[in-house]
């Protein structure tokens, strides 16, 4: 599934350092963007408060970055097929993601060299998402007929796919892991109706928000997981899942009917991103399950992005 993102028209002004009202619990904290961006959204954000994800500039050209949460030393970056999209940091900086013109997954290291995901020296296609503590990431790659197939991976490498057992699917991806190899992501039924699902060891069980079709996107160490659901008129709302409870929590951004929500950390902090109906803008937050977890304060020294490249965005950001 994919959502249709409008096109940016005007520049985002100033840095914010707190967001619109949030309905429910936690406290909701506005990314500041990096300088001079039209758009900026965190995918991913590990326990040190180091965020990762991509930005649209002046001319509308997408960009990865990456740097602590308060925005006070973000680096900006591009992989070689220039539309750069970032969707998961690990404990230790490792990013992954993929290119949403040649649909390249790759990994990026701390000190920067980005490395093409490959199987049997061959690059995949589709997004890699959830990175652990121990380097093994998760995606999909769609098979030689067409049908989306969910892996994990290490060093830039394919490693081994994983089944869903007593799950008949006409595809499936992962999305998120822990450090204990737990994994969670999507399948589509016969009827091409997209579930949640975690696999823990060889157990599968799927996890279906009451709202509608699921997506989860990350997983903790403490059995949490984030994501979202697609209601019946076609928008997206963020939650939050308990694994021991079984409890789904929506996290509402007054004033948007938008809400996604992707990867998270071991204090609960999840990325999220909502549509702004006002201005028309995709903007970039931290939900904070408790404010003592969030960002202190948004930096307001302006940043400097780097590695800027001429490339063209798609409209398109897959779940």
């Amino acid at each position: 599934m994919s959502k249709k993102a409008l096109m940016i028209s005007a520049a985002l002004v100033g840095l914010i350092a707190t967001g619109p009202a949030l309905a429910g619990k936690g406290s909701l904290y506005t990314l500041p963007p990096v300088s001079s961006s039209l758009e900026t959204i965190s995918f991913g954000v590990n326990d040190g408060l180091t965020v990762t994800g991509m930005y649209i500039d002046s001319s509308g050209n997408q960009h990865g970055f990456v740097g602590p949460a308060d925005g006070s030393d973000y680096t900006s970056f591009d992989d070689s097929g220039g539309v750069t999209e970032p969707r998961g940091i690990s404990a230790k900086g490792l990013i992954t993601g993929y290119d949403t013109a040649s649909l390249i997954p790759w990994e990026r290291a701390v000190k920067g060299k980005i490395t093409t995901i490959t199987m049997d020296g061959n690059a995949l296609n589709n997004p890699a998402q959830g990175i652990n503590k121990s380097g093994t990431f998760t995606g999909n790659y769609d098979n030689t007929s067409g049908t989306s197939v969910g892996y994990l991976g290490k060093k830039a490498k394919y490693v081994s796919s994983f089944k869903l057992k007593g799950i008949t699917n006409t595809g499936y991806a992962g999305r998120g892991i822990d450090d204990a190899g737990d994994i969670v992501g999507w399948y589509y039924d016969s009827s091409g109706i997209q579930h949640g699902f975690l696999l823990s060891g060889k157990k599968v069980t799927t996890i279906d928000d009451p709202g509608g079709p699921t997506t989860p996107e990350g997983i903790n160490n403490k059995g949490e997981i984030s994501g979202l659901y697609t209601d019946t008129s076609g928008n997206r709302h963020a939650f939050t899942y308990e694994v021991k409870t079984k409890k789904f929590s929506e996290i509402k951004i007054s004033g948007s009917t938008f809400v996604e929500g992707w990867g998270l950390n071991d204090d609960g902090v999840v990325s999220v991103d909502g549509l702004d109906s006002t201005t028309g803008y995709y903007v970039g937050y931290l939900y904070c399950p408790s404010a003592k977890v969030c960002p202190s304060d948004a930096a307001r020294a302006p940043q400097i992005p780097v590695l800027h490249r001429t490339t063209s965005r798609l409209p398109l950001i897959v779940p």
